[in-house]
């Protein structure tokens, strides 16, 4: 298992370890324990940029999700990218009525599922199915470790 994480964030002070080892807790729950991938924490013109290039949407969302194309017989598969906007999910993290760093561990569950070949928008039964996923997972992983700081 290898996780590959970036920040472009200057203004927050981000506890990598502890990302990273939830990151792999993440994987591990969902039963993926050897698959890896790349973690990037952007801003959110850096997630409105991708949003317009990918996603013809021109605006910032909260995570994305680009999966990789899985090679056969590979045994320590790559699942993709998880890209997170940090300042979305810390504004709106009262919403769902998390504090800033469980909002990161929810939008991290969720764009892990999503490389795992969950999808939400295909069908109302599959949304119900990730939902269920993303609050198991959620709840065992907590509570969890300090993740984040603005500087």
């Amino acid at each position: 298992m290898a996780i590959w994480f970036h920040s472009s964030l200057r203004q927050w002070h981000i506890r990598t370890r502890a990302l990273i080892r939830l990151t792999e807790s993440v994987l591990t729950l969902a039963k993926h324990p050897t698959a890896s991938l790349s973690l990037s924490l952007v801003g959110t013109s850096r997630m409105r940029q991708l949003n317009r290039t990918y996603r013809n949407r021109d605006y910032a969302t909260d995570v994305l999700a680009f999966p990789a194309d899985p090679l056969k017989g590979q045994m320590d598969p790559f699942l993709g990218d998880v890209v997170i906007c940090l300042p979305t999910a810390q504004a709106q993290a009262a919403t769902f009525g998390n504090t800033p760093d469980q909002e990161l561990l929810r939008l991290l569950i969720h764009g892990i599922l999503h490389l795992l070949g969950y999808d939400h928008e295909r069908s109302s039964q599959e949304a119900a199915r990730m939902r269920r996923k993303e609050q198991s997972l959620f709840k065992q992983l907590s509570p969890i470790p300090s993740l984040t700081k603005k500087i």
